[in-house]
């Protein structure tokens, strides 16, 4: 009898599991077919399941996804320390029952993530959607994009006083002008957009996590520590992934886009403040170039960095090392074969459009 009611008890979790597995072979084969995932699921399920999320936490001042990851966090700790003392113990029921629960929680999580959002990686990108794709991008040319961005970035930078601004009501500006925002409306789902409060910001801080998106509850959270320069940038590009884009480069070129053109200054200086940053990333190898560009820049946006890169020094150490490597490889795992380096391939998509616009008559 004992025997017959445990094998019953697994039966759930044995469905379960069944069911996640099916998903996911469904979506290893939907993920090569860019059309049909932008065509049925960025197009028409994800702003349809977000409706449900806007009902189920939008109300909710703080961050429920923090609270989701740290609930699935100690639940697989507390499975994991079970399964090492049933193994330490041989007791073999024991053991299997922590192993299916922990399978079953994890082929959970796997499931959501892709139906939830995760399919956002494999939708067609903006460079096809924006006909950026055909530029063949010369280093004379991405130089020239460059000086024209540093340029802009110093004289913005001369007429506002980046440190006196207070980032009170940003997130509801910002969520206005993203909303009113018209230049990629039919590629971006803004059934849902805002952007809440982590739990804790310093904790953020210590993964060196400036902003991020869940993709269970679909929240947006930004780290409310980070310096001023680089602010309203970060929230846009987080809004970005709640409207359906998965590619970081992407994010950050939807961000400069949104940004660039704003008539309060301090937000279109954090456009071409990032934008010069991810301009001059790969000049990093040449040493002599990057110094002469870095010259350009003026003391103000100097020292903007300067503060940005002494706030993240601050909180360097073992957390964001693991976390840096666990996020490259996140990336690498979904269709960002290039890790980490994908936000600065935002350089490319910058130049391709500023030859586009040349063209333009």
């Amino acid at each position: 009898m004992r025997h017959k009611a445990r094998n019953s008890k697994f039966k759930k979790y044995y469905y379960t599991i069944g069911i996640c597995l099916v998903l996911i072979l469904l979506m290893e084969v939907l993920k090569p077919n860019t059309l049909w995932i932008e065509k049925y699921y960025s197009q028409l399920f994800y702003p349809a399941i977000s409706y449900l999320y806007i009902i189920l936490f939008s109300w909710i001042p703080f961050s429920v996804g923090d609270l989701f990851y740290a609930i699935a966090g100690i639940t697989i700790f507390y499975q994991i320390i079970q399964i090492l003392r049933s193994l330490i113990k041989w007791n073999i029921l024991k053991l299997r029952s922590h192993l299916i629960y922990v399978i079953t929680i994890i082929s959970g999580i796997y499931t959501l993530f892709y139906v939830n959002w995760g399919l956002s990686y494999y939708r067609v990108p903006i460079a096809n959607k924006l006909d950026l794709d055909g530029y063949k991008i010369t280093k004379e040319e991405h130089l020239k994009v460059l000086n024209k961005y540093i340029t802009i970035a110093n004289d913005l930078r001369e007429q506002i006083d980046v440190d006196i601004k207070t980032k009170k009501g940003v997130k509801g500006d910002l969520t206005e002008i993203v909303l009113q925002d018209t230049l990629l409306n039919d590629y971006l789902c803004k059934t849902q957009v805002c952007v809440k409060t982590p739990i804790s910001s310093e904790l953020s801080s210590y993964f060196t996590v400036s902003g991020y998106f869940n993709p269970f509850t679909l929240e947006v959270q930004v780290n409310q520590l980070i310096p001023n320069a680089s602010y309203p940038f970060v929230n846009v590009h987080e809004m970005a992934h709640q409207m359906g884009v998965g590619f970081e480069d992407e994010c950050n070129f939807v961000a400069f886009l949104t940004l660039k053109d704003n008539e309060d200054l301090w937000y279109k200086y954090s456009a071409y403040y990032s934008a010069v940053e991810y301009l001059l990333q790969p000049l990093y190898g040449n040493k002599e170039l990057f110094e002469t560009y870095k010259a350009k820049l003026s003391s103000k946006v100097l020292a903007d960095f300067r503060q940005e890169r002494e706030f993240w020094q601050s909180y360097r150490g073992w957390i964001d090392k693991i976390s840096g490597v666990f996020y490259n490889q996140f990336l690498k795992h979904n269709n960002q074969l290039e890790g980490l380096d994908r936000y600065s391939m935002m350089a490319t998509l910058l130049v391709a459009w500023e030859k586009q616009q040349e063209e333009l008559p």
